[in-house]
């Protein structure tokens, strides 16, 4: 079972990483558009422009990925049902949740 110290730290640490991912998403300024094939820059450079663009659409799904499951773990502490297995029901070790604290599933499960 988690210590009271230990849910508030991890309370606080996923607070500070749900401010830090959307203060980057904010930030964040990935293109949209393709790029027009008479914009004369040449044949590599619109490759990669191209694959530039898509590494950053990742990132940036990535982002949104680890706020949304960030989020869902506040939630899961506010009502009091953080740090168990959503599979078996068991606990959550310390550890699993330290290095990973929007973990639902216990290392057992996980693999």
């Amino acid at each position: 079972m988690l210590s009271a110290e230990q849910l508030i730290d991890l309370e606080i640490r996923i607070g500070d990483e749900i401010e830090r991912l959307q203060g980057e998403m904010e930030n964040s300024t990935v293109e949209r558009e393709a790029i027009a094939p008479d914009v004369s820059i040449g044949r590599l450079s619109r490759l990669d422009s191209m694959q530039m663009r898509e590494v950053a659409r990742e990132a940036q799904r990535r982002r949104e990925e680890r706020l949304r499951l960030l989020e869902a773990a506040r939630d899961r502490l506010d009502e009091g049902e953080y740090g168990f297995c959503e599979r078996c029901g068991g606990e959550i070790g310390w550890e699993r949740l330290d290095a990973q604290p929007e973990a639902v599933r216990c290392g057992i499960c996980a693999r």
